[in-house]
């Protein structure tokens, strides 16, 4: 009979002007010690997962002024911009982006009457209310999709619930500005360290993942306790997975070229082949900003010497067309020119199967489309769980899942990690990578393990169920 263990992390979430939270274990071992101040007002949460599903009680710790103008400073937010803070509290970001930035319009969003009531007042105050908006509700269910600029001081676990919601119906280029918190294996595109003796809100939370940048749990580029504001941006990608077909022109003349972008967020990378007279394949290293892409291909055999070709792209995306200037460089030549690439369509629909990295079965992945979205669930013997963090990047897609969840803590068993996956569709193969983070040791619970190594693995599963 295998044994299972529930656990829950330890978490402690600070508001340091005035009120505690403290984190607070259910488990069915011994209790964790949990440090506790003498807190003032304090309010309760019980310690959970990062990603676990989120609650209603984010506190509310008002975000500094000076930090509000760094952020939007950060934003470059101007005169055309829509911005939108998720969880606006007294409406001092909504106020500051169109008072002191010229922001063209700024929505808050907040569940607490009271403090809808008070953003209006403040607004009124202020001679901004033709410009201004404050709707009270659940951030995580309210349409934002007309934001060019996104607020946050939310914490690590609302970020990782509200990314693939972001990714999805942001346009590229939407900036995305958090304080203190990240998004786990989602890099920033810039950080803003800021010196400061009151921190305001800051979390910390143990788990084994917590130094892992390839996972959602990672919080290796967040604030900790200490004396500086980390601010991160993210400039929202465009989706630009899948194979890409155009013709460059060489030395040998007009020639066939095929791009295959892998993309996980705003990580892309991939490959290139050239066919006709001349034969070349190798890497390509890309950069996107909203939908600016770069890309710089280099060979990955030797035909030719080292430097003696070489590909760079700068342009932009637009659907399945993108669109730029190609300069080929073959020797002692170079030719620049304008370009043009196609997409191929893609069709994930269908049930996936591979070996389980954890056991000798086989498991699978459902992937179905509906209302014009992805929708993804993960099969393994009798169990079917929802695949919420779930990002279709146009011509591929990637995902992370967290095997184990139960609720608000983690059933501890061989299979227990996360599992990160990314393909692209080739010809009706799909081909990728899949990655299976096995749970570590459980610091100060008792019967905790050493995790195994972690299984990374070319994948290719196999369609059994258009």
């Amino acid at each position: 009979m295998k044994m299972s263990r529930s656990v829950l992390g330890i978490a402690v979430v600070v508001a340091v002007l005035g009120s505690v939270y403290v984190g607070c274990a259910e488990t069915n071992t011994p209790p964790v010690p949990v440090w506790r101040a003498n807190p003032v007002g304090a309010g309760v949460r019980c310690a959970e997962t990062n990603t676990s599903p989120v609650r209603s009680s984010i506190p509310y710790v008002a975000t500094r002024h000076d930090t509000v103008r760094d952020m939007l400073w950060m934003a470059n937010v101007g005169k055309d911009d829509v911005v939108y803070d998720l969880g606006s509290g007294d409406g001092r970001i909504v106020i500051a982006a169109v008072r002191d930035f010229g922001a063209r319009r700024a929505v808050g969003i907040e569940i607490d009457p009271e403090l809808i009531r008070e953003s209006r007042e403040n607004a009124h105050k202020a001679g901004v209310t033709d410009r201004v908006e404050f709707i009270q509700g659940d951030l995580f269910t309210n349409d934002f999709r007309q934001a060019s600029v996104v607020t946050l001081f939310l914490g690590h676990k609302p970020n990782i619930r509200l990314r693939p919601k972001m990714f999805s119906i942001l346009k590229p280029g939407t900036r995305i500005v958090s304080h203190q918190f990240g998004m786990g294996e989602w890099q920033p595109d810039k950080t803003l360290t800021v010196r400061t003796v009151f921190l305001g809100m800051v979390g910390e939370m143990w788990n084994p993942f917590m130094d892992n940048p390839h996972v959602p749990d990672y919080t290796g580029n967040e604030s900790h306790f200490g004396r500086s504001d980390t601010l991160l941006i993210w400039i929202v990608p465009a989706p630009v997975a899948g194979i890409w077909r155009g013709k460059i022109e060489t030395s040998q003349g007009p020639q066939d070229c095929q791009l295959i972008f892998h993309q996980r967020l705003s990580r892309v990378g991939g490959t290139f082949q050239i066919s006709g007279q001349t034969k070349l394949a190798g890497d390509v290293h890309a950069d996107i900003w909203g939908n600016h892409v770069r890309f710089w291909c280099t060979l990955d055999a030797m035909p030719m010497p080292y430097g003696q070709f070489e590909m760079r792209f700068d342009g932009h995306v637009n659907g399945d067309t993108m669109q730029g200037t190609l300069a080929v460089s073959e020797k002692d030549r170079l030719h620049e020119s304008a370009w043009e690439a196609k997409r191929d369509k893609a069709n994930f629909a269908g049930t996936w199967e591979w070996p389980c990295a954890s056991g000798t079965r086989s498991v699978k992945l459902r992937i179905e489309r509906r209302d014009s979205h992805l929708v993804a669930t993960y099969q393994d013997r009798d169990q079917a769980v929802p695949v919420t963090d779930f990002y279709d990047c146009g011509g591929g897609f990637y995902f992370t899942l967290l095997i184990g969840r139960q609720g608000d803590g983690v059933r501890i068993t061989e299979d227990t990690g996360w599992l990160i996956g990314e393909g692209v569709l080739d010809h009706g193969a799909l081909r990728g990578t899949i990655e299976f983070y096995p749970y570590g040791d459980m610091h100060g619970v008792p019967g905790g393990r050493e995790a195994s190594r972690p299984v990374i693995q070319n994948w290719a599963p196999r369609l059994i169920k258009p």
